[in-house]
């Protein structure tokens, strides 16, 4: 005959003959076999007949249903089967229990309850058949209290959030008693008011927004003396009748407990029962106090942890800003050294071209003079009169060559500002027509680049670092056409403002670079045409001129970039060494 072999956690094994169709499995006393602990539920699962065979099915248990190490919701049930139901295991036999042969193996968590229930029993003398029931009941009742601290000590050395914790408390606490939802009231910084953190019912966890509060009367007495307590109708109790959530939401069967750390007070546990009178007993409370002696110290533990945690992301913080500052001062440093090398190189090219330059334009005008005179003159030859025409015009073109190379070098020292490093008046048009000026002869002949340049005044500035943002900026616009295009440069006055505007008709930036362009390093051009400090030196510079700088584009639509500065600021307020 199919059978059931029960090994509970303390006390002889069972055996049960399976003669009905069904046995259903549980905590609850109307369960055919009453399994007791914890991680048991009131109706945990059913083994039923399908047939010459049995099976064994969930029925929507916390903890599940383990066959031969699985969880499982319905399993067909076969010779020699090792079932377990919490701390409870249960071999299923086909035939005859084997009385020979066998080896008993516990488990460490199955020797750990047998200890547990063993302390109880160890502290009273053993109960003799003439003993009164009442005091066997009572000491069922220590020992099952003993094993679910001890459960919840278990769970509760497995987490470290304050969510975990106070759900955890109060599931167990649901499981055990008759309350309808339970709660945990933490104290906050000021020490006197009390938030619930944490509310769970019988359906589930809820949100703190959930309607639930705690009498002021009962909290006072309950953190000042540092004891439980449990009123069978509060709403008839005169220590709490007056309160006026007492009142308004009608509550009846209370219990708290005080959540003890360390340091102190750190909140109070609470259990209600709205729909009976008398749910909780003196029994009910002496758990009620050791749990939350057991989730104060969590508390406080998760409370640690969150520190810990809110430490390290601000650390974390911290290193990222520190980060961002190297990466700046280290721009800022390749800026300063890139303006000294330009300055130097501008010096010397002005020198040794300005020099000897000037020296052959005197001479070329001198020539032309000459040359001017020979041509008005009379009784020359045909042919000698054609060669001081064309002597003449090749001097003309001569002069406008080295007029040219003049105006360059002009526009090299106007941009690198050599006379002008110090902070100054200055305006941007002229910085913008020398920019445009110093262009590569080769990007002009593939690109426009119209100038629209508007009534502005000056304004106090570094010209030779704007020089350069705008530089950059035009370098950019231009990159951005593969093929021929414009580039469209306009300024204006809005209000103290000046705008720039930089528009080119190029390929445009993708939506997921925009707010990348601006970060050192970062360049979408092939390797050799960028190294990603361009606009992150204009970005820099216009920041260090209290500006800004905004981004419009769209794929295949070009970009605009506007540049805002303002036309009053105090040198004061500018970084130093800037």
């Amino acid at each position: 005959m199919p059978r059931l072999v029960i090994k509970k956690p303390v006390g002889a094994e069972v055996d049960l003959p399976l003669v009905e169709p069904s046995y259903s499995l549980g905590r609850a006393a109307d369960n055919h076999v009453v399994l007791e602990g914890s991680l048991i539920s009131r109706h945990h699962g059913v083994v039923r007949r399908e047939g010459d065979a049995f099976v064994i099915c969930d029925l929507g248990s916390h903890n599940g249903i383990f066959v031969n190490g699985q969880r499982v919701e319905q399993a067909l049930l076969r010779d020699r089967d090792e079932i377990r139901i919490g701390n409870h295991v249960l071999h299923y036999y086909e035939e005859e229990v084997p009385t020979t042969g066998t080896v008993e193996t516990v488990t460490v968590e199955e020797d750990y309850e047998h200890v547990v229930g063993q302390l109880t029993i160890v502290a009273r003398p053993a109960a003799r058949e003439t003993e009164d029931a009442a005091l066997l009941r009572q000491m069922q009742k220590e020992r099952r209290t003993l094993a679910l601290l001890c459960d919840l000590s278990r769970a509760l050395s497995t987490v470290y959030s304050l969510e975990e914790v106070a759900s955890k408390a109060i599931q167990i606490l649901l499981e055990t008693t008759q309350a309808e939802r339970g709660a945990v009231f933490l104290l906050q910084d000021d020490g006197q008011t009390l938030q619930p953190h944490t509310v769970c019912e019988r359906v589930g966890p809820s949100k703190p927004a959930a309607q639930v509060a705690i009498s002021s009367t009962v909290a006072r007495r309950i953190l000042s003396e540092r004891k439980g307590i449990i009123t069978a109708d509060a709403g008839e109790d005169p220590r709490f009748a007056h309160g006026e959530s007492v009142v308004l939401r009608g509550l009846r069967s209370i219990a708290c407990a005080p959540l003890v750390g360390k340091g102190g007070n750190l909140g109070i546990l609470y259990l209600e029962n709205n729909r009976s009178i008398g749910a909780f007993t003196h029994d009910d409370l002496e758990l009620l106090c050791a749990v939350a002696s057991q989730v104060g110290l969590s508390v406080e533990n998760a409370k640690f942890f969150e520190a810990l945690r809110r430490s390290n992301e601000e650390l974390e913080q911290k290193v990222e800003q520190r980060t961002r500052e190297l990466r700046q001062a280290e721009m800022k440093l390749y800026q300063s050294e890139k303006m000294a090398s330009l300055s130097r190189l501008v010096a010397g090219v002005a020198h040794e071209i300005n020099n000897p330059l000037g020296a052959l334009k005197a001479n070329l005008e001198v020539v032309l003079v000459m040359a001017a005179r020979l041509a008005t003159g009379e009784g020359r030859a045909e042919k000698e009169a054609k060669m001081v025409e064309q002597l003449l015009r090749i001097g003309q073109e001569s002069v406008a060559a080295c007029t040219r190379i003049m105006g360059v070098v002009r526009s090299l020292r106007s941009f690198a500002r050599l006379d002008e490093s110090e902070f100054k008046m200055a305006n941007v048009n002229d910085g913008l027509a020398a920019t445009v000026q110093l262009l590569d002869p080769g990007v002009r002949k593939r690109i426009e680049v119209g100038l629209s340049l508007g009534e502005v005044p000056s304004i106090p500035c570094y010209p030779a670092l704007l020089n350069e943002a705008f530089m950059n900026l035009l370098s950019n616009s231009c990159q951005a056409i593969p093929q021929g295009g414009k580039v469209s440069i306009a300024t204006r006055r809005e209000g103290d403002d000046i705008l720039i505007s930089f528009h080119d008709t190029g390929v445009g930036i993708a939506r997921e670079h925009l707010p990348k362009i601006f970060e050192p390093g970062f360049t979408t051009k092939s390797r050799g045409v960028g190294v990603g400090l361009g606009l992150p030196i204009a970005f820099s510079v216009i920041k260090e001129h209290h500006g800004s700088i905004e981004v419009d584009s769209e794929p295949g639509q070009g970009a605009t970039f506007t540049i805002r500065l303002p036309i009053a600021m105090e040198r004061a307020a500018l970084p130093a060494g800037s």
